[in-house]
């Protein structure tokens, strides 16, 4: 039943973004899409989670980094010639990188000012 009620909402809050992008035109009368006002109804959300990702990247980076340190401390040395430390980091370091760069991709995309 919760499940439904979520479905539902994220159904009208859709609905209402959608409406809110149609507009009617007095020249034809034919309905197109107005994408500054998609833009403008879905921006502050938007930024909300670009704000979130730009605080909580930094941090998730460090915290996974000392988590793989720690492994890799506790590993035995056959284990640590398997999976080296600075290729786990690296690839933390490149995920913490393409997330971070996410007001980049938005703002080439169109999606944020």
């Amino acid at each position: 039943m919760k499940l439904a009620k979520r479905f539902s909402a994220g159904a009208v809050i859709t609905a209402s973004f959608l409406f809110q992008a149609l507009a009617v035109h007095a020249d034809d009368g034919a309905p197109s899409f107005n994408g500054g006002a998609a833009q403008d109804a879905v921006n502050p959300y938007i930024q909300g989670v670009i704000n979130f990702l730009l605080w909580f990247v930094p941090i998730a980076f460090i915290a996974s980094s000392l988590i793989a340190g720690a492994k890799y401390f506790f590993m035995d040395e056959r284990e640590r010639e398997q999976k080296p430390i600075t290729k786990t980091i690296a690839h933390l370091g490149i995920a913490a990188l393409i997330i971070w760069s996410a007001p980049l991709i938005a703002t080439i995309i169109g999606l944020t000012h």
